[in-house]
């Protein structure tokens, strides 16, 4: 009987996590045209030379649309002391590689569709000064991604040679209306 009833917790103890690791997510080609919309920030990781104080400050959400040379351009309105600034940039995408974007030459950004169209992994690595560069971020339609996202965030993290105690969880500061779309 002890025998059998420790069989059975075993079971309920292990099940959870197996069940979990079984229903990771699936990775997709983003495109241009998939990444149109509005978008959150959910987690970030990166070894950028950050303070600590500017890792806790609240990020805006950001919007991709086709400026008016038809390329993919990332923006987003800063809350600054003397107003809302906006921060844009173009991103020409990489017609031989899907899902890898440049904003300058040799500046590669990798986005990826993870479980459907509404999450993303967005990373990029880059060397500068014997120096390895890296950043990656978890980019949601919504802030409610499902746990196995943050599980795969958290692997992508530790793949790029970061330290998934490092990820930072941050608040959303919408105070800044984000302009219209072109």
């Amino acid at each position: 009987m002890v025998t059998m009833q420790l069989l059975l917790l075993t079971v309920v103890l292990i099940l959870p996590s197996v069940e979990e690791s079984s229903h990771r997510n699936p990775r997709y080609v983003a495109t241009a045209d998939k990444l149109l919309g509005k978008w959150y920030i959910i987690r970030w990781a990166g070894n950028l030379p950050v303070s600590a104080k500017k890792k806790l400050i609240p990020l805006p959400p950001f919007t991709f649309v086709k400026n008016i040379l038809s390329n993919l351009e990332f923006r987003m309105n800063v809350s600054k002391p003397t107003g809302c600034v906006e921060f844009k940039i173009s991103l020409d995408e990489d017609k031989n590689k899907p899902s890898d974007f440049y904003i300058w030459p040799k500046h590669r950004i990798t986005i990826e569709f993870l479980g459907g169209k509404n999450f993303a992994i967005a990373f990029h690595v880059s060397k500068a000064y014997n120096l390895t560069l890296t950043m990656t971020m978890l980019m949601g339609r919504n802030m409610a991604p499902k746990r196995t996202m943050l599980l795969d965030f958290e692997d992508t993290v530790e793949n790029l040679g970061l330290n998934k105690t490092d990820i930072i969880h941050p608040k959303c500061d919408d105070s800044c209306e984000l302009s219209r779309e072109i």
